[in-house]
């Protein structure tokens, strides 16, 4: 009798194994299919880390309340480093400069969620009482700039070739960790004048009390923008696009960027970003 009943025995067990795999699988997919427990925000570093904890860390909060989910933020002390973490996809979203948004976009699949109401230009600053008055006039001069991979870098290093002044002959470029260090060189004499974003001019004249002045601006491309990596839910993307555009509508929202100097943010598609990849080519 034993073995007459044996192979159902084996049938059975074949058909237990088999419930247990499926199981097993659609549990798999499941959790392949929730997003993670937290998100990471990253933040490419254009000020001080203390500067960008003090900007980012409310802004981080404020949408991680509104999604229902922690929302990490993290940055790196240099350019270099912050857009390996880009290209590792460590970042779900992402504050980043049109160079490297063109890159990930095209790369791993970000999309745009917003970006500034003003665009992006390259302004030379130098000192209230400063001789200096226009681009010809840095001739022979220093000029400090944010790391050579950042949009402003890559900006008025063009402009300067438009206007005759070939970077390493006529001008001395200098690049510095973030735009704050490049305008205190200005402030204590070792650059003539610096390259910087109207942004970031901003948020330094509030913070040191000085006043800078503008002798020279670039071309304008689209700003810096937030942007989201695909693997993120669109229920997620669509609540957290929202956020931000309501920011410069509400008392909450308007603290929160006032801790940047930054304007509003409004909604942006790829293709506005299609002007950045032709200079990038």
């Amino acid at each position: 009798m034993t073995s007459a009943r044996s192979p159902h025995r084996a049938a059975a067990v074949r058909t237990l194994l088999g419930f247990v795999v499926a199981l097993s699988l659609a549990a798999h997919a499941a959790r392949a299919e929730q997003p993670p427990p937290e998100y990471v925000l990253g933040v490419f570093p254009h000020l001080p880390p203390r500067d960008l904890e003090k900007v980012f860390a409310p802004m981080a909060k404020d949408l991680g309340a509104r999604v229902g989910r922690r929302i990490a933020l993290s940055s790196n002390t240099t350019y270099e480093r912050f857009s390996e973490n880009v290209d590792k996809e460590k970042f779900d979203i992402a504050f980043m400069q049109p160079f490297d948004y063109v890159r990930a976009a095209d790369k791993f699949g970000y999309r745009p969620l917003a970006t500034r109401t003003e665009k992006l230009s390259a302004l030379v600053v130098v000192k209230q009482d400063s001789p200096l008055e226009s681009i010809a006039d840095l001739k022979g001069k220093r000029i400090g700039l944010p790391p050579e991979t950042a949009a402003v870098s890559v900006l008025l290093a063009n402009h300067l070739r438009t206007h005759g002044l070939k970077p390493g002959v006529d001008v001395t470029l200098s690049h510095h960790r973030s735009h704050v260090s490049c305008m205190q060189k200005v402030m204590i004499g070792e650059a003539d004048a610096c390259g910087t974003a109207a942004p970031a001019v901003r948020f330094f004249q509030s913070k040191m009390h000085v006043e800078l002045k503008v002798v020279g601006r670039t071309r304008e491309i689209p700003h810096t923008l937030f942007a989201i990596h695909p693997r993120v839910p669109e229920r997620d993307r669509e609540i957290l696009r929202q956020r931000i555009l309501s920011w410069g509508e509400t008392e909450e929202g308007k603290a929160l960027l006032a801790r940047g100097e930054l304007t509003p943010f409004v909604a942006v598609s790829d293709a506005d970003y299609d002007v950045v990849r032709e200079l990038a080519r």
